[in-house]
């Protein structure tokens, strides 16, 4: 048992520390590297929702090709078996199976093309531009003229229909304060 003391053996036994992840993004991409990297999801969506028509139009085509009658076979013959309940669970089944995949298909090819047009690369882009988009404020979007004409436009039809105008859209508390003015 004295190799199990050993200074090699101990080091052996000890976990590698663990690598921690660095919150910086990678190298930036040159617009080259990430259009190829947007299309490559693109073109791989569209040849993943070729793949699945064809294998979908394929099984369409060779279950009507076995309900058609065989050449040489009566006319007086039943055209159809009975289709039990196993067989048709079987079929649902499998058209799930096939629907299933024309949508993840199409969902990739969907990805790719948002991707190229937002010009997306990760999901940490996506992630950032969201929170900034989120973070913004509310009032950049309309000049106070506007905002007025638009009151003016909105209290003359609220006049012709005959409905009451709202008071101040300002948020109040119960004292008539606002609780977001600067006290």
């Amino acid at each position: 048992m004295a190799f199990a003391s050993s200074p090699s053996m101990s080091h052996a036994s000890a976990t590698p520390p663990r690598r921690q992840q660095d919150a910086s993004p990678a190298a930036p991409l040159s617009p080259v590297q990430r259009q190829l990297k947007q299309l490559g999801l693109l073109f791989a969506g569209a040849g993943f929702m070729a793949a699945s028509i064809a294998v979908a139009r394929r099984s369409v085509l060779r279950r009507q090709l076995e309900s058609l009658p065989k050449f040489y076979s009566s006319n007086r013959a039943q055209l159809q078996q009975p289709v039990d309940s196993g067989e048709r669970s079987l079929m649902a089944v499998q058209a799930l199976g096939l629907a299933t995949l024309n949508v993840m298909s199409f969902g990739v090819l969907l990805t790719g093309g948002i991707s190229w047009a937002f010009d997306l690369c990760s999901l940490a882009e996506l992630r950032g531009r969201t929170q900034a988009a989120l973070r913004r404020q509310g009032g950049d979007f309309a000049s106070p003229e506007d905002e007025q004409e638009m009151e003016k436009m909105m209290s003359s039809i609220l006049d012709r229909l005959g409905m009451q105008k709202p008071q101040d859209s300002s948020p109040k508390d119960q004292r008539g304060e606002d609780p977001d003015a600067p006290k």
